[in-house]
């Protein structure tokens, strides 16, 4: 009995170490970089893994495996089933949805060395300003709020992975089909039930959702370093030499070093720019069609597991475009606040004819951070038009429309 209480307290010990603030289960990019490996991308943490080319190889394996069984089941569908509209919906979404996840790894190994930078330039924490205990409230907030949303990705694949398991007739209708669909399968069922239908979160999810939770934690940790500079300019307000006009040279030191932060992050802000505006293509054409079809496929099987399995995986693809939409537009508001705080210096900056050239220097300077700031900010998707709530908005009145149009189809 003391043994096992031992053996207990061992490992509620080392549960506790693993979460806390010291240990590895509280570094969201730990956790970013393990969804990646199940995804098949390795990383320089996961390199250094012996078992990580295995897993890299038996992750790619299942994916193969399951896109291959999709698109028989879809060809078999459209040759055969074509007039029963539900098996269309289903199965052309199951297809569409691995072959946008297939596209979003594709990126993320694109842009491997921009994350790389990106992540490196915000763990190392390189904006600073005189208020610390600022400058770390912003950065655990970044950490905090990247944790949860990895660990609400994790959660949907063991969820899903458990609905997915347990035996449902709905279940076997949408995703397992008879022999007369797959003859050949006849003699390996159960193989084909384990591979295809209970481990297809295992295959799937963390490939369609490493990219939400590797440009969330982007997103997350430069807004937290924007908002870190935008305190580096109220910070500004209350020297001295700002008001006094006192010490022009203190001030223009002070202003080089805010804008050599400010190149910095503008430097790393335009990579993940690009990268957001590719991904978000994928996700906002995909989001037309999936998330219509996917409230038409539920009001057609009624309540059941597999129905929590469609609205589980429906409210994160909502999520995952709410996500980009909220992201970008909180830049926005830090934007907006570090105009508030240049206008103010603009105003508290004494001038008279000794120090006229000093100021309209230091007013221009100021200028022109603000209006490359306010330009700069701005996210796209690929020059189509603007991320921002709106697009959020306008996406859920096509899926309406989609919605209808497939109700009356059928």
């Amino acid at each position: 009995m003391i043994c096992v209480r031992k053996w207990w307290s061992s490992v509620v010990a080392k549960k506790r170490y693993f979460w806390s603030d010291n240990g590895p289960g509280s570094n969201c990019f730990f956790w970013q970089d393990v969804l990646l490996l199940t995804g098949g991308i390795q990383s320089e943490l996961t390199l250094k893994w012996s078992c990580e080319r295995y897993i890299r190889f038996l992750v790619a394996c299942l994916f193969s495996l399951q896109t291959f069984f999709i698109f028989v089941v879809l060809y078999s569908t459209l040759q055969n089933n074509r007039a029963e509209m539900f098996r269309v919906v289903v199965e052309v979404v199951k297809f569409t949805a691995f072959v946008v996840a297939g596209c979003k790894l594709l990126l993320l190994k694109l842009h491997r060395k921009s994350i790389t930078s990106i992540r490196s330039y915000i763990n190392d924490a390189r904006m600073i300003t005189i208020d610390d205990s600022y400058d770390l409230l912003e950065l655990s907030k970044f950490k905090h709020r990247s944790m949860t949303m990895i660990r609400g990705i994790y959660g949907l694949i063991v969820i899903d992975t458990v609905l997915l398991f347990i035996p449902n007739d709905t279940t076997e209708m949408a995703f397992d089909r008879r022999s007369d669909t797959l003859p050949f399968m006849s003699l390996e069922r159960n193989i084909y039930r384990l591979l295809f239908l209970t481990l297809l979160p295992v295959g799937f999810l963390p490939k369609f959702f490493s990219s939400m939770a590797t440009i969330g934690s982007l997103l997350l940790g430069m807004e937290a370093n924007f908002k870190i500079l935008a305190n580096r300019f109220r910070s500004i307000l209350s020297q001295p030499f700002v008001i006094n006009g006192t010490d022009w040279e203190k001030m223009n030191s002070e202003l080089r070093d805010t804008l050599k932060q400010h190149l910095e992050f503008w430097c790393h802000f335009k990579a993940l720019k690009k990268l957001v505006g590719e991904t978000f293509f994928l996700v906002h054409y995909f989001s037309i069609m999936s998330i219509g079809a996917l409230c038409y496929i539920c009001q057609a099987i009624g309540v059941n597991f597999l129905s929590f399995v469609v609205m589980a995986t429906l409210a994160m693809f909502l999520m995952e475009y709410y996500m980009f939409c909220h992201f970008v537009d909180s830049f926005q508001d830090v934007a907006n606040c570090i105009g508030e705080h240049i206008f103010q210096i603009a105003i508290l900056m004494p001038h008279n004819r000794k120090n006229h050239s000093h100021y309209i220097g230091f007013r221009t300077a100021l200028m022109i951070i603000w209006m490359n700031t306010r330009r700069e900010v701005s996210m796209d998707c690929m020059g189509l038009f603007n991320i921002s709530t709106a697009a959020f908005l306008h996406v859920l009145n096509i899926a309406y429309t989609v919605l209808t149009f497939l109700i009356q189809m059928s």
